[in-house]
């Protein structure tokens, strides 16, 4: 039984696949694991924020970045910074001198 994967590692591996060429439902459904997680991960995140767009092609539909989903998949595959903005994140930052 293979372990669990991290959301970061997980929205990761969507963007690479549906960077590298449009991704279809069925590419992305395969990485996911069922209909159920696509809907979560694909409909409720990353269409939701705009992160990816869909495009229909007859029977077919594909997924493809939107500029804010190029940016957020650079981000994670450097995860130095990633890892910056998540300590940041909830935290407030002393900016006084």
């Amino acid at each position: 039984m293979s372990s669990r994967r991290q959301p970061s590692e997980l929205a990761l591996q969507l963007l690479k696949a549906i960077a590298e060429d449009k991704a279809t439902k069925w590419e992305l459904t395969k990485i996911l694991g069922n209909t159920a997680q696509f809907r979560h991960w694909v409909e409720d995140f990353l269409m939701k924020d705009k992160l990816i767009e869909e495009t229909r092609e007859g029977r077919v539909t594909n997924y493809s970045l939107t500029p804010r989903g190029e940016l957020f998949y650079d981000l994670l595959r450097n995860g130095d910074v990633l890892r910056s903005i998540l300590r940041l994140s909830g935290k407030r930052l002393n900016l006084e001198g």
